[in-house]
């Protein structure tokens, strides 16, 4: 048997099973998931300062068509705006609103919550591992570098 196919199996499967009891909560929120909103709003948050549209798709996986359209609707809802960025005219740099600073807090709060049910059978030495764990494979990805993560 093969003990990486298994392994990959299990996150996949981890993946599924985190989204399917994530999906009730965002949908709440009036989020659209498929196009990566959460995600966009937890990375903004996280990174606490303005990004430009490349970087954002970059560290939230979104190709960039995808993410100009979300954009667009996120900036529509009050959430987000552009700002021009000042190195380049061609590009502009994703700032959260304050409603959009309070929809990302309640969307990190459902993640938490989310990732503390999956590791609730944990101790604390067994999640620091496995999340040390998921560093190293994600650093050793290929292309993990350019993701800006």
């Amino acid at each position: 048997m093969c003990q990486s196919c298994d392994v990959w199996e299990a996150l996949r499967r981890l993946d599924f099973v985190r989204r399917r009891a994530l999906r009730p909560r965002l949908l709440a929120l009036g989020l659209t998931l498929g196009e990566g909103q959460p995600r966009i709003l937890n990375r903004l948050l996280r990174r606490g300062v303005p990004m430009t549209q490349r970087e954002l798709a970059d560290a939230c996986w979104l190709d960039t068509a995808t993410l100009s359209r979300t954009l667009d609707r996120m900036e529509a809802a009050g959430l987000l705006r552009r700002m021009p960025d000042g190195e380049s005219r061609r590009s502009y740099r994703i700032v959260l609103t304050e409603a959009g600073r309070e929809k990302a807090a309640q969307v990190r709060a459902a993640f938490e919550a989310a990732d503390a049910r999956m590791l609730r059978g944990f101790t604390a030495a067994e999640s620091a591992a496995l999340a040390d764990g998921l560093r190293t494979a994600d650093i050793a990805a290929p292309g993990a570098e350019s993701l800006g993560c």
